[in-house]
């Protein structure tokens, strides 16, 4: 063998020792990518799952089995759909759409699980795709999380801002709207009005020697009746109607798309249900009447609502002149 020759065999040797080890090294960095990702997928407070193109699990890391409560042999024979609450179901279709589509890469979602023991959890998830070189979807990594405490706890913050509201919009006494809530919902009624070209009504009425019940029976009682005569009012009007506690016994009603004529009808109804009321009060039936003033406004009309609750107080004050009756405000 020449020397030549030799030398080129020891190059090439060396070269391909020299490949080997790089291989080496390079198939070592990839065992430890993988065992890096496996611990992760395994140890990860997340649910996590690869989930097939048909919905069906391949492999489940053991916080998706503990927060679903099925064992990882259990949902290796499920789909996704078997504990999904049924109402939800479809919540995530039209997203699903979109990654098969290939226009979103991933989605999240919060929607109901129910756990194998029955509970129903709320639970954020996220999918991913992925893809082969063709663009087609070989498995999605799906992510859980239970988010069940903090959803309750989001729906009572929402409950007690929505029942913060309702009291800052009620009265304490009658549960009728208070005189400011009152002057805001018939302000939006105004507005309706303009728009659909149609009236409404309004009655103001005011109860009838309400200082003698209280100076008879007490303060107490006073309330009690304050609160029965609200009922009482309530009970004739329609579900659209809404009353408010003007002042002290005074009450006021609106009546959208209603005339002056219609108004009175509902406002003598209202009068005949008063003088019918018997409020038991400690053993004492207490009687009370009522004093009714009627108003309308006229779509056409460039009346303020002050003017138009003038009007119906100017009703009124004629009412309590007789006591336990109707008067309609006439120009």
């Amino acid at each position: 063998m020449s020397f030549e020759l030799m030398i080129l065999l020891i190059f090439i040797l060396g070269l391909g020792i020299l490949y080997s080890q790089k291989y080496q090294r390079i198939l070592a960095d990839r065992v430890e990518q993988v065992r890096i990702m496996e611990s992760a997928f395994e140890h990860t407070a997340l649910g996590m799952a690869i989930i097939s193109p048909d919905f069906r699990f391949i492999k489940v890391n053991q916080a998706y089995a503990d927060i679903v409560g099925y064992t990882r042999t259990e949902l290796l024979r499920m789909v996704p759909k078997d504990f999904i609450y049924p109402e939800d179901h479809e919540k995530d279709t039209p997203y699903t759409q979109e990654v098969f589509a290939g226009n979103i890469h991933s989605f999240t979602s919060l929607k109901r699980y129910i756990h194998k023991n029955g509970n129903i959890l709320w639970i954020r998830a996220t999918f991913s795709a992925v893809r082969n070189k063709s663009g087609n979807i070989k498995y999605f990594i799906a992510q859980i999380q239970d988010m069940t405490i903090a959803k309750k706890a989001e729906d009572e913050l929402r409950k007690s801002r929505d029942d913060a509201e309702v009291l800052a919009r009620t009265d304490y006494l009658t549960n009728t709207l208070n005189r400011r809530a009152f002057i805001e919902r018939l302000k939006e009624e105004l507005e309706r009005t303009r728009r659909t070209q149609k009236g409404f009504a309004m009655i103001l009425v005011d109860v009838d020697y309400f200082k003698k019940v209280n100076d008879q029976y007490g303060h107490l009682a006073g309330d009690y009746v304050l609160q029965q005569f609200a009922e009482c009012l309530g009970n004739i009007v329609r579900a659209y109607d809404f009353i408010g506690r003007y002042g002290g016994e005074e009450f006021i009603i609106c009546l959208p798309d209603t005339g002056i004529e219609q108004a009175t009808m509902v406002a003598e109804r209202m009068r005949e249900s008063v003088e019918a009321l018997e409020v038991d009060y400690l053993d004492s039936l207490i009687k009370v009447t009522g004093s009714f003033g009627v108003a309308a406004y006229d779509s056409h009309s460039s009346d303020t609502l002050d003017e138009l609750i003038e009007r119906a107080d100017s009703a009124m004050y004629m009412a309590k002149h007789h006591k336990n009756t109707v008067y309609q405000w006439v120009s």
